[in-house]
């Protein structure tokens, strides 16, 4: 019966320390998350994030807003007031059996040549509303060597009714001419601006056609009968 108490304290003993020992032994705790020490950062300022793209503003002088024209070639150069047709002088031309047109513009400028089959004089009218009413009129002729070439307008349907501009109240606004006979034909070259400001020019504009009448007479004489008369069409390019 001892013996038997004796076993029973040392195994509770034993128990009781195992307990005690356990108590005291370190366990190993799970690994914290700690939240990482927060380091001050600069203020943000809140950013408004555009719907519609920005207003276009005026760009500065120094800024290309598009590609620049190309410089103006010096008309000197591919156009001459000579009474000669040169190669590449003129973009467009129109045959009228006895009269011959040539014409292109460049920049703001119109150039103009006409010739006929005659020692008399050669014209054309540029937009008549009525056979020769309202035609802005170049008419020309050389006599005794000198070329003599009017900026004039149609004022009557029929009849020497083509007084000068000047005569009228206009301005010549032919800014160059040349005009030379040569056996039975009598030519003109001549400069002037598309839109000369004066009522009775026609201002042209390009990429638009204009009706034109065209004559030659016998005689250098501004108020003779005519001998050919003819109408087309002149279209400036473009």
């Amino acid at each position: 019966m001892k013996t038997s108490r004796f076993v029973f304290s040392i195994a509770l003993w034993t128990v009781v320390i195992s307990v005690l020992v356990g108590c005291a032994a370190p366990t190993a705790a799970p690994t914290a998350v700690t939240a990482p020490t927060a380091t001050p950062q600069p203020e943000i300022q809140e950013t408004t994030v555009a719907t519609e793209p920005p207003a276009v503003t005026e760009a500065s002088p120094t800024e290309a807003t598009e590609d620049a024209p190309a410089p103006p070639a010096n008309d000197s150069l591919t156009w001459v007031a000579d009474g000669v047709i040169a190669d590449g002088e003129y973009t467009d031309n129109a045959d009228f059996g006895k009269i011959r047109l040539w014409w292109r513009h460049y920049g703001e400028h119109l150039y103009f040549a006409l010739e006929g089959d005659t020692q008399g004089w050669v014209a054309v009218g540029i937009e008549p509303t009525r056979a020769m009413k309202d035609a802005d009129y170049f008419f020309g002729f050389v006599v005794n060597g000198e070329a003599k070439l009017w900026d004039a307008f149609g004022m009557g349907t029929t009849g020497p009714t083509h007084p000068a501009d000047e005569e009228i109240g206009g301005a010549n606004d032919i800014l160059e001419f040349a005009g030379v006979e040569t056996g039975e034909l009598t030519r003109f070259e001549l400069k002037r601006l598309l839109d000369t400001g004066d009522v009775y020019d026609k201002a042209l504009v390009p990429g638009n056609s204009y009706n034109i009448i065209i004559a030659i007479g016998d005689d250098d004489d501004y108020d003779g009968y005519h001998s050919l008369v003819r109408s087309g069409e002149m279209v400036l390019q473009p």
